[in-house]
């Protein structure tokens, strides 16, 4: 694990977040994730490279039209850079002064044109700028448009642009900057797409209807053909190079072809569609969905030949009366997390490669399309994983405010790569499960709070595959929020309101009463004979020896990580990025500070193996990027030497495509150490468990037990 005690520690990007842009390349395609890059190859799906372009989000992308080598690129923070592809590196910036929307190139004019916005007394108001593609020069007057305009598109020959406004289509012509109306629609336009060589244009309004539009260029308005399907709004539209046939998508996840006006349906994408690439090639179609997949569909075989995932988006934070899990867990160099409503996904920070996806609810499927509705999905609100990656453990939920609330708890089962429900509890309590833990006590177990004032404890036999309920504990304080238990497996720690109780496994009688100033807690830990509590904005560290509050201190806490040398690490928002904190339970103050690790809010973090045995710190924010925390910056992917001749060879050379990687065996448990033994480095026979401790020092002032049996 890198040293954290170091300076200099900073979050390096692995994947995730929102696409901005993209673009073809010949057969690479170019994905711009916030401020990172990402390419593909379109021929064998393989991821190769990724680069960061700056602090800002990436608004545009495109080749230079005088260097095939270079890369323009434009950003949310008013610039346009220049970037050789060949090694990488950033030959030129211009600041615009201005918030960069769109780039428009075309191949055939040795002008590129910036589309900015800036707001002006209330107002947006949108300026198109003509720059010399060789110099990035300014040429000319600008062209002020006092209105909000979208969906800017550029003729192949560069002498004309393509915008909408509200209902009406816009054309510019860029060598007089006279504008005039093309086509007058009934409806908001909310999709365009240009022919790459004819003088044909597509527009698709809220309603699913496309609207082509011939010679879209020449002056005066046109009568449109309308062809429709779509019962939603129209995400994505690309033309074939080489004839007029138009592919388009939106949220019905359904692939349209359209030729001659009649519709040919590739159904199940697998998310709404809001990108349409056409490749020169003619043989694929690109398709970008909301979820952040790229699928590669062949036109050959009419059929998705690719799919290509960094990380799927997740759902949002809520879904009805529903909160969405932020859980992280890791086995070896995989990372599980939540991905689209009702699934997790596994990703391999090694190889940033998107390995799969686990359907845990097995119901989030609707049929028919659905209009301006909201569908309350069942999503997983907590998951946990054992240290040896055998058993995971879910809890879903789905309250939507009208019906009965679902709620379930399932186990689940290690079978070579993939996990095997084995056994389903509905419902494990009868109002929400506000927690969830997972360990080794004389068995597999799990403990499940709720509000509906019980905290259950579940266990699973040695040579079963079944689990059961085998305790059920209450307490005067009602509802419960969190829970633990100990690494030895002696304690179960339960958050109630304003109380922490500690429970003795052996006889699953009460230990200890720690009173809290705080009425829920979000994290809880154990280290040694000292109890740590975290909310939202208190970090308090007690004595159980002495039921002693050692020290307290206030901070926007967002996640803390135990570490294997009985250290923490505190992650510490502060406006809109993250810092950590090294610290330990003797003291307050930090053994290290790291400014910067993370952009936005860390909801997750754990300790990810790498193939040396080592190990490193992966966190996930609340825009669902991972950042790995390191000293030094991750190996490229790039494994050879390559030439360049042409764009074509610059990324399908990159790297030599290994075979997929094996199925990882079949991991065992290992017991792990006692915490006493852990803090104080003696053997786990020299001290007893941590209940033991308990019921001896705080006899006297322990409250009568109260324990219900199953």
């Amino acid at each position: 694990m890198e040293d954290l005690a170091r300076e200099g520690l900073t979050g390096h990007y692995l994947g995730g977040g929102e696409i901005t842009c993209c673009t073809l390349v010949k057969d690479d395609l170019f994905i711009a994730v916030k401020s990172h890059l990402m390419v593909y190859s379109t021929r064998n799906a393989a991821l190769l490279h990724v680069q960061k372009l700056g602090s800002s989000e990436v608004t545009g992308l495109s080749p230079s039209p005088t260097n095939s080598q270079q890369l323009l690129v434009t950003s949310r923070d008013g610039t346009l850079s220049v970037w050789d592809m060949t090694d990488w590196t950033l030959m030129r910036t211009l600041t615009v002064g201005s918030s960069v929307s769109d780039l428009l190139v075309s191949r055939s004019n040795q002008h590129l044109f910036l589309v900015t916005r800036n707001s002006e007394s209330g107002n947006v108001v949108t300026t198109i700028q003509k720059h010399c593609a060789a110099t990035l020069e300014h040429k000319s007057d600008s062209l002020i448009i006092k209105k909000p305009c979208d969906n800017f598109r550029i003729s192949s020959c560069g002498n004309f642009i393509l915008f909408t406004r509200d209902t009406r289509v816009r054309v510019v012509n860029t060598c007089t900057c006279a504008t005039f109306t093309r086509f007058t629609h009934d409806t908001d336009l909310c999709s365009v797409a240009l022919h790459p060589t004819r003088n044909l244009a597509a527009v698709a309004d809220v309603n699913g209807r496309i609207c082509l539009l011939n010679d879209w260029n020449v002056k005066g308005c046109v009568e449109a053909t309308v062809q429709h399907w779509h019962a939603n709004q129209v995400g994505g539209m690309g033309f074939a190079p080489r004839s007029e046939v138009l592919f388009s998508g939106g949220a019905e996840s359904v692939l349209v072809k359209w030729l001659d006006g009649q519709p040919q349906f590739l159904p199940r994408i697998g998310g709404g569609i809001q990108h349409v690439l056409c490749p020169e090639s003619g043989d694929i179609v690109v398709l970008v969905t909301e979820d952040t997949a790229l699928h590669i569909v062949s036109l050959n075989t009419w059929s998705v030949k690719f799919k290509l995932c960094n990380i799927l988006k997740r759902s949002r934070k809520t879904q009805g009366k529903t909160r969405v899990t932020t859980d992280i867990a890791c086995s070896k160099s995989d990372v599980l997390f939540s991905s689209t409503p009702g699934y997790l996904q596994v990703y391999d920070v090694e190889k940033r490669e998107h390995k799969r996806v686990v359907d845990i609810t097995n119901q989030n499927q609707s049929t028919g399309h659905v209009r301006n509705k909201t569908l309350s999905y069942i999503d997983i609100t907590h998951f946990k994983l054992s240290d040896d990656g055998e058993w995971l453990v879910t809890v879903e939920r789905r309250d939507d405010g009208f019906v009965t609330p679902e709620n379930r708890l399932k186990f689940w089962r290690k079978q070579d790569t993939e996990y095997t429900m084995k056994t389903c509890v509905d419902p494990p309590h009868s109002k929400i499960t506000t927690s969830l833990s997972l360990g080794i006590t004389t068995e597999p177990t799990a403990v499940t709070t709720s509000t509906d004032c019980s905290v259950k404890v579940w266990g699973c036999g040695d040579y079963e595959d079944t689990w059961a309920q085998r305790q059920v504990l209450k307490h005067r304080h009602g509802p419960a929020y969190s829970s633990l238990i100990s690494g030895d497996g002696s304690v179960v720690v339960v958050g109630y309101k304003g109380l922490v109780v500690l429970y003795g496994t052996a006889s699953w009688d009460v230990k200890a009463e720690v009173p809290q100033s705080v009425g829920r807690l979000d994290q809880i830990f154990l280290s040694g004979y000292y109890l740590l509590t975290s909310s939202r904005d208190l970090i308090s560290v007690w004595n159980l020896t002495s039921l002693s509050l050692c020290w307290e201190v206030s901070a926007n806490i967002s996640y803390i990580l135990a570490l294997p040398d009985k250290t923490f690490l505190a992650f510490v928002s502060r406006k809109s990025v993250t810092d950590a904190f090294l610290f330990g339970v003797k003291s307050a103050a930090p053994l290290a500070v790291h400014k910067f690790v993370c952009p936005g809010v860390v909801e997750g973090a754990c300790l990810v193996g790498r193939e040396d045995g080592s190990e490193m710190i992966v966190m996930l924010n609340s825009e669902h990027e991972l950042y790995t925390l390191s000293h030094i910056v991750p190996p490229p992917l790039a494994t050879s030497d390559r030439e360049h001749q042409d764009t074509a060879t610059i990324f399908t050379q990159l790297l030599k495509i290994s075979a997929p990687p094996a199925a990882l065996p079949e991991l065992k448990h290992n017991s792990t150490a006692t915490l006493a033994s852990s803090v104080l480095n003696v053997s786990s026979n020299a001290l007893p468990p941590v209940s033991a401790i308990c019921a001896n020092v705080l006899s006297d002032f322990l409250p009568p037990k109260v324990v219900h049996g199953n």
